[in-house]
C-alpha cells in the first residue's frame, strides 16, 4: 500500500486515559475513511490558511512566507519572516496566524499574522498579480500573542472577526473609518490578564456568540461592539478537574445532545484532550470534565468539522513539534495527527460515552502547528485539511471518501 494513502486505524477509549509511550502507537490497523497525502512545501512555520487568493475559483494555500496557487502549489515569496528554525526544529518564526481576509476590501484576501516575539499584530496586503512581497501593516502591539483564529464574534452566521489569544481578551472586525478606508478595528471584551487560548460560542443558549478562554468565559451583551461582557467563572485545559492550563482553540457544541453546549478543547502543552459538559441548574452553569484522550502531549491546534459526513461534527487534533524545543512533557514524542468521533449508547446517554480516535498518521515526520484549516480544497463533496509545522511542511491531507 502507498505511503500516501493511510489507513484509518480505530481505537475505543474509556473517558479516563492511561498515559502511554509512544510505542503503544506503532502496528495499528482498520479503516473506513481514507487521506490521501500531498507534500506541498518543506518551510518550518507552524501556521498556515486556506482561500482563494487570485479569484480564479481554485482554493489556495498560505504559510509562513510562501503563497502556494492551486492546483500545481508552485510557492511564491509574499514576504519576509523575521525570526529562525534550525534543521533540528529549533527556534521560531514569529509568525503564529495565518488568517485569509480581504482587510482593505479590494475584493482580494490578505493575510493576518501576529507573532509571540514580536509582541505584534499585522496585516499582509494582497498585490495581485504585480511581483514583489506584499505590504505589512501593524494593526497593534500589545504583549505577546499566542495565536488567532477567524471566528464568528458578531452572530451574523460569518467567521469574519479576528480573535488573538493575548493576555487580555480582544477582537478585531472590518470597519471603514471616516474616510471610508476599510481596516481592522479592536474591540476590547477585558483587560484582565488570562491563561493563553480562546474560542468563541453560544454557551447560554441566548443565540449569542460568546468568549471563551481557559479560565473565563464573557457572556456577550446583545450588542457585542457597545455593550458590558459579563465575566464567568471557568476551569478548563489541565488534567485535573478543576484547574485551568494553556489551551488552543475552545469549542462549543452539544456534545451529548441533552440541548446544552457543551466545550470541547486540550491542553496544549502537557497531557489530555477534553470535552466539558454544561451542568444547568436555573442560572447556574457548571462543567463535568470527561478526558478524551491522555495518551499524548502537545494537542496545540484542534479543528471540528464532520469529515466522515454522517452529519456531526468531529474532532481533528495532532502533535505540535518543539512547542518550546522539546522542553514539554514528552516534547520529543513521536509526531502524529488523529480525528476523533464520538460515540453513544442512546439507552444509557448520560452513563455510556466512549471516543473513538481515528489515526491519519503515525511516525511519519508530521504533526500539526498552532491551526488546522478544514475545507473542501479539491471541491469534491467532503472536506480536507492542512496541517505545518516547524518539522516543515504545509502538507494537504485528501479525504478520499467521495
Amino acid at each position: 500500500m502507498s505511503r500516501s494513502i493511510f489507513h484509518r486505524v480505530v481505537i475505543r477509549f474509556a473517558l479516563i486515559g492511561a498515559c502511554c509511550s509512544s510505542s503503544d502507537f506503532s502496528g495499528l490497523v482498520g479503516g473506513e475513511v481514507q487521506f490521501e497525502r500531498h507534500r506541498v512545501g518543506t518551510f518550518r512555520s507552524e501556521t498556515c490558511g486556506v482561500g482563494d487568493f487570485n479569484n480564479d475559483g481554485k482554493t489556495d494555500i498560505v504559510a509562513g512566507p510562501y503563497l502556494y496557487l492551486a492546483p500545481d502549489w508552485k510557492p511564491r515569496k509574499i514576504r519576509e519572516l523575521e525570526g529562525e528554525v534550525d534543521e533540528e526544529g529549533r527556534g521560531y518564526y514569529w509568525d503564529f496566524m495565518n488568517a485569509p481576509l480581504d482587510v482593505d476590501g479590494d475584493g482580494l484576501l490578505d493575510v493576518i499574522s501576529c507573532s509571540w516575539h514580536g509582541k505584534k499584530s499585522e496585516w499582509y496586503r494582497n498585490i495581485g498579480d504585480a511581483t514583489g512581497l506584499w505590504p505589512c501593516t501593524i494593526v497593534e502591539e500589545n504583549g505577546h500573542f499566542e495565536h488567532g483564529e477567524l471566528w464568528d464574534v458578531d452572530g451574523d452566521g460569518k467567521a469574519l472577526e479576528v480573535v488573538p489569544s493575548v493576555t487580555g481578551t480582544i477582537w478585531y472586525e472590518l470597519a471603514k473609518t471616516g474616510s471610508s478606508k476599510q481596516q481592522l478595528i479592536k474591540h476590547v471584551i477585558s483587560e484582565k490578564t488570562l491563561a493563553w487560548g480562546c474560542g468563541v460560542g453560544d454557551v447560554n443558549g441566548d443565540g449569542r456568540p460568546d468568549m471563551l478562554r481557559p479560565d473565563a468565559w464573557f457572556e456577550a451583551p446583545a450588542d457585542p461592539r457597545k455593550g458590558t461582557w459579563k465575566e464567568h467563572p471557568l476551569a478548563i485545559g489541565h488534567i485535573e478537574e478543576g484547574k485551568s492550563d494553556h489551551t488552543p482553540q475552545i469549542f462549543t457544541q452539544d456534545i451529548n445532545g441533552d440541548g446544552l453546549n457543551d466545550i470541547v478543547t486540550s491542553s496544549a502543552h502537557k497531557l489530555g484532550i477534553f470535552w466539558y459538559q454544561q451542568i444547568s441548574s436555573g442560572s447556574t452553569i457548571t462543567w463535568k470534565q470527561h478526558i478524551i484522550d491522555a495518551t499524548w502531549t502537545q494537542a496545540h491546534s484542534l479543528a471540528m468539522a464532520d469529515l466522515d459526513g454522517d452529519g456531526d461534527n468531529d474532532l481533528i487534533t495532532g502533535k505540535r513539534f518543539f512547542a518550546h524545543d522539546g522542553r514539554d512533557p514528552d516534547g520529543n514524542g513521536t509526531l502524529g495527527l488523529y480525528w476523533y468521533e464520538f460515540k453513544q449508547d442512546q439507552a444509557q446517554r448520560d452513563l455510556s460515552r466512549v471516543w473513538e480516535r481515528h489515526v491519519i498518521s503515525f511516525d511519519e515526520g508530521i504533526g500539526s502547528g498552532m491551526n488546522i484549516p478544514i475545507v473542501d480544497l479539491d471541491h469534491d463533496g467532503d472536506l480536507d485539511f492542512v496541517v505545518t509545522g516547524k518539522w516543515g511542511g504545509p502538507v494537504w491531507f485528501e479525504n478520499k471518501t467521495r
